[in-house]
């Protein structure tokens, strides 16, 4: 690579994995520009003198003319840009609209838009045949028209952090998803990912054990690092928390999990997918039938990323830089290990008095904690991230025993005050 080439991430307040990012970037002799909304409470970054560049908006969400004004500060430079990259969900069109303006291969922003667009992507996948699941746009007639509401979700068009998606017998009333709408439009942290009119649909609720398939795609070819099985779903107020899980899945075989990858592939090339790494979301219903629950135009968060590395040896953060640069090629033989990683979750408007780890059998791997003792959570309906921690589970076994799985919930004792 000749002179001094560059890339340009697109951070989210200060967020969104820049450090692993940039980390990614020095290792192959790239410079990392950062364009980065502007956090709330004055927050600062620790990685600030590691990057060539770093642009805070006015804004707490970035918008377009951000990305041109950035692009144009860059050109006037002299700097070579590689390309951009984003692991925030809002931001995946302005990844790709970045990466059409610099003349990078990218998924085009209309196959973003079909993709983060779950009525859009449901339909599109019902076309191809590759759902049986029926979807419309949420409305109050056709709610209070349902004979038994356990049988069907309700969540965001588009959105984040799984806010306002829940099983429809657990809102009150059809005015309920508009409401929660408008309290995402006020949450700081969440700035530009709930706008405009309210945008619902409704589902039919799909049943069986729910996976995420870490992939990447090259020029078309689809390649799976990872499958996580999600083994301690719960539902919060009016969001899914995905508190804990297991690569690779353990209430599976082999073979449900080969047609599970079989049907990621399908969906992937009838949507248009045709490059980049990308979090899929699917449930395993009886007869080892597939259904695509989400496909994400990006990277897992929490723990996937660490997960995937250490069961597969594929930097998941890498991979796309490299796919970007167009020097993906085959990923190296690993040793296949099993991991396993939990999410702690805190309560809405609590203050924190607390926060202990208290190791298990097994010795973690990493953890993460985003809380301090004295903090007063936010009054919010989302998931509120206070730690995560990662395990190398494959001392034991193929299996999962439910008291490692229990005991794994008090690594990280969360207290309140009274």
């Amino acid at each position: 690579m000749a002179g001094n080439p560059g890339f340009l991430i697109l951070s989210h307040q200060l967020k969104s994995m820049v450090p692993p990012l940039v980390d990614a970037l020095r290792q192959r002799g790239i410079s990392p520009y950062v364009l980065s909304s502007n956090p709330p409470r004055g927050a600062a970054a620790d990685w600030r003198c590691d990057v060539a560049l770093l642009r805070v908006t006015d804004g707490h969400a970035l918008v377009r003319r951000d990305v041109d004004a950035v692009l144009a500060q860059l050109s006037a430079r002299g700097v070579e840009l590689l390309g951009c990259l984003t692991v925030w969900d809002s931001y995946r069109e302005l990844m790709a609209y970045a990466n059409r303006s610099i003349g990078v291969a990218d998924l085009t922003e209309q196959t973003v838009r079909g993709l983060r667009d779950k009525l859009a992507m449901r339909d599109r996948l019902r076309e191809h045949g590759l759902s049986r699941v029926a979807a419309w746009p949420f409305d109050a007639e056709r709610f209070d028209a349902l004979s038994d509401r356990s049988r069907y979700f309700v969540k965001p068009r588009t959105g984040v952090a799984s806010l306002a998606a829940s099983r429809a017998d657990r809102l009150p009333d059809a005015a309920e998803p508009a409401r929660l709408w408008a309290r995402a439009t006020r949450d700081v942290a969440y700035a530009g990912a709930f706008e405009g009119a309210p945008s619902f649909l409704l589902e039919e609720f799909i049943d069986g054990v729910e996976c995420s398939f870490e992939v990447s795609v090259e020029r078309g070819s689809v390649r799976v690092h990872a499958v996580h099985e999600k083994v301690d779903l719960r539902e919060s107020g009016r969001t899914v928390l995905e508190n804990a899980c297991v690569c690779p899945p353990v209430s599976l075989g082999a073979a449900a999990v080969a047609r599970g990858v079989d049907h990621v592939t399908l969906c992937l090339k009838a949507l248009d997918v045709d490059t980049g790494v990308h979090h899929v979301e699917a449930r395993c219903a009886g007869g080892d039938t597939w259904e695509i629950v989400e496909v994400n135009p990006r990277i897992g968060g929490a723990y996937i990323v660490p997960s995937t590395r250490r069961h597969s040896g594929v930097d998941l953060l890498g991979r796309w830089i490299d796919l970007l640069i167009g020097q993906a090629g085959e990923p190296a033989a690993h040793e296949t290990r099993r991991t396993f990683f939990r999410v702690f979750f805190g309560e809405p408007g609590r203050h924190v008095t607390l926060l202990t780890r208290w190791p298990a059998r097994i010795d973690v791997l990493e953890d993460k904690v985003f809380a301090q003792v004295g903090e007063t959570l936010p009054t919010v309906d989302r998931e509120i991230f206070v730690g995560q921690a990662l395990w190398d589970v494959t001392g034991l076994g193929p299996e999962l025993t439910p008291d490692f799985v229990a005991e794994t919930e008090s690594y990280l004792e969360i207290g309140y005050r009274a």
